[in-house]
């Protein structure tokens, strides 16, 4: 596969994403750790984490909006802006309103631009060289994030102190990440559509929205149930600590990203439907097999496996679903798919971690395997005809 069909400027505000997503992949595995060693309570990082996430849910559909009716560039020119800025305060400030605030701002900044991506990305491209702009995206995203996830693993080499650490390296990070910003103002053009709907509700385009985000949402709720437990789980099943799943988690991602080269391949080989059914598919195989492992190593190969194959389906159907919808209701579509899946997914997570604290190690990969395998087969029985993308499917300026 060769990302040299990509437009240029698309190709370098997808490469210039690489930064934050540095910043944004030391800050979600850091704070965890940092933040209590500062005095924040247990009780009050979860406060913060959750406040990030719901305050993303809720920001992200209004944004949508205003980037399919006014255009791309500035409001992901703004959201990079918010969440570098925001990647810097644990370094500066351990009082808790002022990082509860920096969470809602965060949570804001994030729904701007991560909320416009696809919809930037899309709008910028053909439907030819969607599946490999969609893996490009997907491998800088995931190998940049993880390592940033990796660069705790480098602080006993600081000839400084462990929370001394950690807020030079938020600080720096955060003006890392600044550089994001740089090339969404010197790259990303004032991509909009040439027709801007009136409504909130993206009418054209809803009655796709609503069959692709049902299926989508079965995937969330099943991955709720025990993918963000994977440390807790190799913990109770194998005792093993973060040690084993940090650097497990991290590796995977990196890997994903290197894996989503082949995701154009499989498309075209056997068709964006046929290809995001086959990678989740073969993933829920090896999901289902995790509990059966008897070493600890055994089933970190095997989730490993399992993320690189159902990661695969994400730039697929990223792909998939921008080139179904209507060019000015991409962002919300985006935005309204993102939302159908978060929410189940964070609310499953308590039924997963109940399921883990009752002693029902198996339970939870049973629930998601088989909320994988319906998502599969609904996906497949609404898609499997859809051989062409809907109209809109050019570049827009």
């Amino acid at each position: 596969m060769s990302f040299g069909a990509i437009p240029k400027d698309t190709r370098n505000v997808v490469l210039g994403a690489g930064p934050l997503s540095i910043g944004l992949g030391f800050y979600q595995v850091a704070v965890a750790v940092f933040l209590p060693l500062e005095g924040i309570s247990v009780t009050n990082l979860g406060i913060l984490l959750t406040t990030i996430g719901l305050t993303t849910v809720v920001f992200s559909i209004p944004f949508a909006i205003l980037s399919d009716r006014y255009g791309r560039k500035e409001i992901m020119l703004a959201g990079s802006i918010l969440s570098a800025i925001v990647i810097m305060i644990p370094g500066l400030s351990s009082n808790f309103p002022i990082l509860e605030t920096s969470a809602v701002v965060g949570g804001a900044g994030q729904a701007m631009y991560i909320g416009t991506w696809n919809a930037y990305l899309a709008d910028t491209t053909t439907h030819e060289v969607r599946p490999e702009t969609f893996s490009l995206s997907f491998m800088t995203f995931t190998i940049t994030g993880g390592i940033g996830a990796y660069l705790p693993a480098f602080f006993p080499l600081f000839r400084t102190d462990l929370l001394t650490a950690h807020r030079i390296t938020f600080i720096a990070l955060g003006l890392v990440s600044s550089l994001t910003a740089f090339t969404v103002h010197r790259w990303a053009i004032k991509a909009r559509p040439v027709s801007s709907r009136k409504g909130i509700l993206p009418r054209k385009s809803l009655g796709i929205i609503i069959k692709f985000s049902a299926a989508n949402l079965l995937i969330g709720l099943g991955a709720g149930l025990i993918i963000p437990l994977i440390p807790t789980w190799f913990f109770l099943r194998f005792g093993l600590t973060d040690v084993f799943s940090g650097p497990l988690i991290a590796s995977s991602n990196i890997i994903m990203g290197l894996t989503a080269v082949a995701a154009p391949r499989v498309a075209r080989r056997v068709g964006l439907v046929n290809g995001i059914v086959i990678t989740q598919a073969a993933s829920t195989v090896f999901l289902l097999a995790i509990p059966f492992c008897s070493t600890g190593i055994l089933a970190g190969i095997f989730y490993v496996i399992r993320a690189v194959l159902m990661n695969m389906a994400s730039p697929l159907s990223d792909t998939f679903l921008m080139s179904m919808i209507a060019a000015d209701e991409r962002a919300t579509a985006s935005s309204f798919n993102a939302v159908l899946w978060t929410l189940p997914n964070a609310g499953s997570t308590a039924v997963g971690g109940s399921l883990l604290n009752n002693g029902e190690l198996s339970l939870p990969f049973y629930l998601c395997g088989t909320l994988y395998i319906t998502s599969i087969m609904l996906f497949y029985s609404i898609f499997r005809k859809s051989a062409r993308p809907s109209p809109g499917n050019q570049p827009v300026t």
